[in-house]
């Protein structure tokens, strides 16, 4: 439908860089009277979009866009007919790509991304906004800074895809039991944090089971894969902690379970386990190796997303 070259309002499309049940993302040049931009570009297929409720979602992603890791929106309107929203391009990809390039990360990056991701949840949560769909998809990587995607817009066109009350979308393997149920509170959020902690720290997912009937089952029983001897018990506290099966168990905020984690850092590096940084240590070999065009997969144009039937209330 789209092609290299096409003029959509203000923007020409360059190539495409990543697609979904949802639209296509392709990167894109937004050309100004004195000055050219590469941004990414989304562009959802579905013709019976709520254009108002993506255009909603859009106007609170503006407002929350002033902090390092959450990734701007630049513009959501509708040219041509063409729904497009725009956000700024990350050439570096994703967390998801970098994992499965790199398989895990060392306790120290571990500990230091996931504490640059809550400091972006802390400001999310101050604004009465909840993420819902905190996974390595949909954090991109700028240079060394994990940044979160703009959830709401894919998240208002699962809505408007999919109207009936009774589904609840999201990424099963990072949604708390309750999730499964339709809930959504900070906690959800922080249970989402303790799955992303895990993975990065052991390249695995804490429930891994493949079948989504099983997956419900061990999310619903709290029962997730036991860590690897080498991590800290400290570390593995917190990460309990944030999967706790009770929302009243898990942190009260994020800024509680960043400061666990920062005291965490600081036992390792009094222990001599670790070396003291004040930023996130990234070895030249760790960092992914600059691309002209990184695959973009985020919230909702690419990643598995389930959809799960709940009983009605």
């Amino acid at each position: 439908m789209f092609r290299a070259g096409q003029q959509i309002g203000i923007y020409t499309l360059i190539n495409r860089i990543g697609r979904g049940g949802f639209g296509e993302v392709w990167l894109a040049e937004r050309r100004a009277k004195f000055v050219t931009t590469k941004v990414a570009i989304k562009l959802p297929l579905d013709e019976q979009v709520d254009r108002e409720a993506i255009k909603q979602e859009a106007t609170r992603w503006e407002q929350v866009s002033g902090h390092p890791n959450i990734l701007p929106i630049i513009d959501a309107d509708e040219y041509d007919g063409q729904i497009v929203i725009v956000s700024e391009f990350a050439p570096d990809g994703s967390l998801d790509e970098w994992l499965k390039r790199y398989g895990k990360m060392s306790i120290e990056r571990a500990i230091k991304t996931t504490i640059q991701i809550l400091n972006g949840l802390e400001f999310l949560h101050s604004r009465n906004i909840i993420h819902r769909d905190l996974k390595p998809a949909n954090i991109l990587l700028q240079g060394e800074t994990p940044r979160m995607a703009d959830f709401g817009i894919s998240r208002a066109l699962r809505t408007t895809a999919s109207s009936q009350s009774s589904n609840v979308s999201g990424t099963l393997a990072y949604m708390p039991s309750e999730g499964i149920d339709g809930k959504r509170s900070v906690q959800t959020d922080i249970w989402s944090v303790g799955v992303n902690l895990y993975q990065f720290l052991t390249g695995n997912l804490p429930f891994p089971q493949k079948k989504p009937s099983a997956l419900i089952a061990a999310i619903m029983m709290g029962e997730y894969e036991p860590l690897p001897q080498y991590i800290p018990r400290s570390l593995k506290n917190v990460i309990a902690k944030a999967l706790a099966k009770q929302p009243e168990n898990r942190f009260a905020s994020a800024s509680e379970m960043r400061e666990d984690l920062r005291q965490v850092l600081r036992d390792e590096v009094a222990a001599g386990f670790i070396q003291s940084d004040a930023q996130p240590n990234y070895s030249a070999s760790e960092n992914p190796p600059k691309q002209t065009v990184a695959p973009i997969t985020t919230d909702g144009f690419q990643g598995e997303t389930t959809t799960i039937a709940r009983p009605a209330a």
